[in-house]
């Protein structure tokens, strides 16, 4: 019986000299900085609606009619409604990625320099779900998340060039997270403790974004044919997930916003922060070839770039 396999056949990190590197320097910068949500967040303060939770213009209804519409309480409260969403979005999507990062771990030896740093990916992620968890529970909203099997992203394991996919797919989430992150970190007119979240989020969500850079990049060019076929065909689908999950039907059922998600949907605004958004991702699939002049239109029909 093997222990250590792949599935695959795409090679570890110890056939990825720079990917085993790149590990070994996350690995360092986890051990000067990893931060514990209940001591770094102040949980004391309420989480109510004396301040916005995102800044407004990253809120999906952002200048639509019925934002104008909208009283300044009621647009504070909808942006606590709507951060709670995204946060429930974010306890799914980690719980989607710690199960790619784990089926490759299960793949690797344990003297792989990749091992130590995954299993350090996965503490981290599984800190930034209780944190989000934490402010649903305080925020006063409804428990919001995606359907179990929203998306089809479970579908994703058994194609080929999984794994190359997979780390993409957490490339799509962590970018779009961060663009949020950073803009509400900043942003004086956020409550303390969303801005105490979205900075903690950031600080260590750089080192994943970094090791699926260096893995991808590295490993890309050993994929054949059907692999890199299957990767640049399912790459746009696996975008467009990220995207429609930033959008949640029972924030405006809760609000009582009548067409609300589709409002949302197609608001120009909304669409344009997403592009933003994925642009580091999309600039990065540009320079590895999996964006080009054959899958480019997929990911413009879907509204993934300009």
């Amino acid at each position: 019986m093997r222990f250590i396999v792949d599935a695959e056949g795409m090679p570890d990190t110890e056939t990825l000299p720079r990917t085993a590197r790149r590990a070994a320097q996350l690995v360092a910068a986890s051990e000067r900085m990893t931060l514990d949500p209940f001591t770094e967040v102040d949980w004391d303060i309420p989480i109510d609606d004396s301040a916005f939770h995102l800044p407004p213009e990253w809120l999906p209804l952002y200048g639509t009619d019925v934002w104008e519409a909208m009283a300044p309480e009621e647009r504070i409260a909808y942006s606590r409604h709507e951060a709670a969403a995204m946060y429930g979005a974010g306890i799914w999507f980690e719980n989607r990625l710690m199960q790619i990062v784990l089926r490759h771990l299960a793949e690797l030896p344990v003297t792989s320099p990749a091992h130590r740093y995954l299993l350090v990916e996965v503490a981290d992620e599984c800190r930034h779900s209780m944190m989000f968890g934490e402010f649903i529970r305080r925020a006063g909203t409804p428990p919001y998340a995606p359907a179990a099997d929203a998306g089809g992203v479970d579908d994703l394991r058994d194609v080929p060039g999984a794994r190359a996919l997979g780390y993409l797919l957490i490339l799509a989430v962590e970018e779009l997270l961060d663009a949020a992150n950073r803009a509400t970190m900043k942003d004086e007119r956020i409550h303390p403790v969303s801005r105490q979240i979205a900075k903690l989020h950031v600080m260590e969500e750089a080192r994943h974004v970094s090791f699926a850079k260096t893995y991808l990049t590295e490993v890309w060019p050993s994929l054949d044919d059907e692999e890199r076929d299957a990767v640049k065909a399912l790459a746009p689908a696996a975008g467009s997930v990220v995207a429609g999950l930033t959008i949640d039907p029972a924030v405006y059922e809760t609000l009582g916003i009548a067409g609300g998600e589709a409002l949302a949907r197609t608001n120009p605004h909304h669409r344009a922060r997403v592009v933003d958004g994925l642009a580091k991702l999309t600039a990065f699939l540009t320079d590895l070839g999996v964006i080009d002049a054959g899958t480019a239109p997929a990911w413009q029909e879907l509204g993934l770039v300009a």
